[in-house]
């Protein structure tokens, strides 16, 4: 007998959201960037969802826009069934709790002034009333989940190295029970080592949690280990979006397959063996994105149809979902990258 499917928790339905570049001498703008392309994106409860792309495609606006850190120009934030776009200072300020943010850089999202148990305790002072001994209760049982021993409530950030400051942000996070946390690069400013060790740590507190995470990262290899499925995204728009053994063992956007095979395998025999993507040029400027598919200038299987008309994010014979004109061809003339061997 298989498991119920659980509620879709998090709905995103449109989304789009723009930057202006530069503005006349008049104030007016006069070039926009667009961040988000028109996203739409679904997160189920206690389903971690893994958020991947170059630097400049968008992944963390989009995440900052979900919370309303950026306000969108247009679309829909369905959370629990409800716009969190349409509600008013007050009403997201009490949604805040249960959508949380850990941000990429430990060193910029801690005030160095305060010492940890004053910055973990912080949000509970926000939002709860409790006594100076809950407070403390609640601050040294968060050090322990996040790995860390009690009396690093009285030390400060410059106290501390770079993982221990980002288990102080997720501990941070977690201190009102939050339902969704998204987790922007969380990981990106650690040495390797560290990654591995905080990205152990996030899958074991989103299970004993039950938290929904986004997780936004521009390493694919790093998403693969902590998500139950990837959205790949290119120039503010998601090209491919699947399970996580979809989107690594039979991808179905020439994009994807580029981003699999850029990540080294530390076998050196199986790193010369495997196939390789090579991408020519960069990403168009996302102020003057091109007519069809965005990513046609630089993948070597775009036709004249790519040029003109935009692909839809249509679904696949393995069940993934991709904005592909020859997706079916590009994924029989290419094997995916093994990580392997």
């Amino acid at each position: 007998m298989t498991a119920p499917e659980k509620q879709v928790l998090l709905d995103v339905r449109n989304l789009s959201k723009s930057f202006v570049r530069s503005r006349d001498v008049f104030g007016r703008p006069r070039e926009t960037v667009q961040a988000v392309r028109n996203i739409s994106v679904s997160v189920r409860t206690g389903e971690t969802l893994g958020i991947v792309g170059e630097s400049g495609s968008g992944k963390s606006t989009l995440g900052r826009s979900i919370l309303r850190l950026e306000e969108p120009e247009q679309g829909e934030v369905l959370y629990q069934g409800e716009n969190l776009l349409d509600l008013r200072r007050g009403a997201l300020r009490r949604k805040r709790r249960e959508l949380q943010m850990i941000f990429q850089d430990p060193y910029a999202s801690l005030d160095p002034t305060k010492t940890v148990g004053n910055a973990i305790a912080e949000p509970m002072r926000i939002f709860d009333r409790l006594s100076r001994s809950d407070y403390e209760d609640r601050v040294a049982s968060l050090l322990t989940k996040v790995g860390l021993r009690t009396e690093f409530a009285a030390r400060y950030p410059g106290e501390m190295s770079g993982g221990q400051r980002q288990r102080v942000a997720i501990a941070r996070a977690l201190a009102l029970d939050p339902k969704i946390i998204v987790a922007d690069e969380a990981v990106s400013a650690l040495d390797v080592s560290t990654q591995s060790e905080v990205i152990n740590l996030l899958v074991h507190l989103t299970k004993e949690f039950e938290l929904t995470c986004l997780f936004i990262s521009h390493n694919l290899g790093v998403v693969r280990h902590i998500s139950d499925r990837i959205a790949v995204m290119y120039l503010g728009r998601i090209v491919e979006i699947g399970t996580a053994a979809q989107v690594y063992e039979s991808p179905r956007h020439p994009y994807t397959y580029a981003l699999l095979s850029a990540i080294p395998v530390p076998d050196p025999a199986i790193q010369r063996a495997r196939p390789k993507t090579v991408l020519d040029g960069d990403a168009p400027d996302p102020a003057h994105p091109p007519a069809g598919c965005a990513f046609a200038s630089r993948c070597p299987h775009a036709r004249k149809i790519c040029t003109t008309d935009e692909p839809a994010l249509e679904t696949r014979d393995n069940g993934s979902r991709s904005a592909c004109h020859f997706a079916d061809e590009v994924r029989s003339s290419l094997a995916a990258p093994s990580l392997t061997g």
